[in-house]
């Protein structure tokens, strides 16, 4: 896959982060979809959340394809060293959009505490959520190369990310199995376990990007060269 997309894109930096990011829009799509079924149908606001998180993985991805197609723009008057600065914007963006949903993951599964309903997992649904860790497992992997590939902060960000889900959706495997064998309703104090993995990723990210951010604008306040 990886040697398809730089053939396709020709040595192009900016299309070979495009093609990538598409290819993880596909992915998280998919595992959205598949995660929201199981969720409703099982009770599991875990579940459900992590199907959201996905979803947020792929508005992730849109706008790290959105800035790659923008930092492959030409420099010009305005712009002397041309756009490749805005890819440290879309990991800032991703960012927020990771504290965003370990915010809301957090807040969901507290709720699930307070006032428990029960859980139906069944055997399907283990084996459905065992798939989703494989498949961010190889986008991980899959993002990383790619990164190194083309030395991309954008990618690094959606790398972090999947390794985080493969945490979380790993804690929600665990807890469906406790639930499924021995009857242990786990789903609120896992969704709060997954909900801080997501957070210390998000700020993680944020604090990486920051830096590189802040002497970017300090240079083109300098210089009068803006984003």
């Amino acid at each position: 896959m990886i040697e398809w997309i730089v053939k396709r894109a020709q040595g192009d930096r900016a299309r070979v982060g495009t093609l990538t990011g598409m290819v993880c829009i596909l992915a998280n799509v998919a595992l959205c979809a598949a995660k929201g079924a199981i969720g409703v149908v099982s009770g599991s606001v875990s579940i459900v959340a992590d199907a959201m998180n996905n979803l947020s993985d792929a508005s992730s991805n849109i706008v790290s394809v959105l800035g790659f197609k923008l930092a492959g723009k030409p420099a010009d008057a305005k712009h002397p060293f041309g756009h490749a600065r805005i890819e440290y914007i879309t990991a800032l963006v991703i960012s927020f959009l990771i504290l965003l949903v370990g915010f809301e993951l957090g807040k969901e599964s507290v709720m699930k505490i307070i006032a428990p309903e029960p859980v139906s997992f069944n055997l399907v649904t283990m084996g459905i959520l065992l798939l989703s860790i494989l498949v961010k497992l190889w986008l991980g992997r899959f993002t990383a190369s790619i990164g190194k590939a083309i030395s991309s902060t954008a990618m690094s960000a959606a790398t972090a990310d999947s390794m985080c889900d493969v945490i979380s959706t790993g804690a929600i495997l665990l807890s469906a199995m406790a639930s499924y064998f021995i009857n242990i309703n786990l789903d609120g104090y896992v969704g709060v376990l997954v909900a801080g993995f997501v957070l210390y990723s998000g700020v993680g990210i944020l604090r990486d990007t920051i830096s590189p951010v802040s002497y970017t604008h300090l240079r083109a306040h300098e210089t009068g060269a803006y984003l």
